[in-house]
């Protein structure tokens, strides 16, 4: 059984998670709509905005006790393990979707590759950014 501690770092986690993606597709539509960049350029600044607006809800809700007072470089390991976590993301949903039934269903298939994503970015950010080894 899950411990109630771990339990609500990842339901805080999650709810970063949604706000980093609501941010991310903000700014995509945003710069992609108003035709003032293109997608892939767009999602290049979405990702960055997005995944230091998660960082900053980490640091300071899911991981508090755990935030370093080197912030800059706790930023740096973050942004490396949620890149990370992004190609696996992305890799999941790309495997779903050109090697089985999920071919039909791509937004199943982005759902699916965005929750082993979290739980990779979770277990990344739990011990390699915020874990009491590193702080």
């Amino acid at each position: 059984m899950i411990q109630r501690k771990r339990f609500y770092e990842i339901i805080r986690f999650g709810v970063s998670g949604v706000a980093g993606f609501i941010v991310d597709a903000g700014i995509v539509a945003l710069f992609t709509t108003a035709r003032w960049l293109g997608p892939i350029m767009a999602q290049a600044i979405a990702f960055t905005v997005a995944v230091t607006v998660t960082w900053l809800i980490n640091r300071h809700w899911t991981f508090a006790k755990h935030a370093s007072e080197r912030w800059l470089h706790e930023w740096v390991r973050y942004v490396a393990a949620n890149s990370v976590g992004a190609v696996v993301t992305n890799g999941v949903y790309v495997i779903l979707v050109t090697v089985t039934v999920f071919s039909n269903s791509p937004l199943l298939a982005i759902a699916v590759g965005a929750l082993v994503g979290m739980v990779f970015n979770f277990e990344l950010s739990k011990r390699l950014v915020f874990g009491s080894m590193l702080s």
